[in-house]
């Protein structure tokens, strides 16, 4: 197994879910690897998925649904994930957000890597202030979801020596979007990159 990566967002609908599932998608399509997504929160996004998109199949024996071509598999099975008994070389886990009550702050810093999703909008911007000062999540990359090109200098300078671990998701509208647009393969790429970085040292 290449890593396990665990997702959350700073606050809810920040966009640490859609996040997650394009990781496994350009870890898939573009990088060659056999990655999966594991649910750890509880906004039963798998269970919506089932319900909304045709041709999902789920696999009671293993807990896997595939939705799209991407593995899913609820909070539950991510014991068994880790220990290999599914040969995944990526496991991407996405705990929802911090505000949660249900949030397992140690069970998140558990993870290879850790990557927040943060904001800039006034109701996101206190709550990244407080994770990125968080001493347990002090290694964790930073992901800017919803923020205006022109304001991502002054981000980058304002986290200091964050900043290096720092980057700006592109728009991308649909969780599970395949296409080319929007940016995206060169996003992915930057950020493997830091979280092999963390991985391998």
């Amino acid at each position: 197994m290449e890593g396990i990566i665990h997702i959350a967002g700073v606050m809810p609908r920040i966009g640490a879910t859609t996040l997650a599932l394009q990781m496994v998608s350009f870890l898939r399509e573009t990088g060659g690897y056999d990655a999966c997504y594991v649910e750890m929160s509880r906004q039963n996004y798998i269970w919506g998925a089932t319900q909304i998109y045709s041709g999902t199949l789920t696999d009671r024996t293993t807990g896997k649904t595939t939705c799209l071509g991407i593995p899913m598999f609820p909070g539950e099975r991510m014991e068994a994930l880790r220990e290999g008994k599914a040969a995944y070389d990526f496991i991407i886990g996405d705990f929802g957000n911090l505000s949660d009550t249900a949030f397992n702050k140690r069970q998140f810093i558990e993870g290879d890597c850790k990557i927040l999703v943060c904001g800039n909008k006034p109701n996101e911007v206190f709550r990244t202030e407080d994770a990125i000062n968080d001493a347990m999540l002090e290694d964790a990359l930073t992901v800017f979801n919803f923020t205006d090109p022109s304001d991502q200098d002054e981000i980058w300078s304002m986290m200091g020596k964050r900043g290096t671990t720092t980057d700006f998701m592109p728009y991308i509208p649909d969780p599970f979007h395949t296409g080319k647009e929007y940016a995206k393969e060169d996003f992915f790429q930057r950020i493997m990159d830091m979280v092999m970085s963390i991985i391998q040292s």
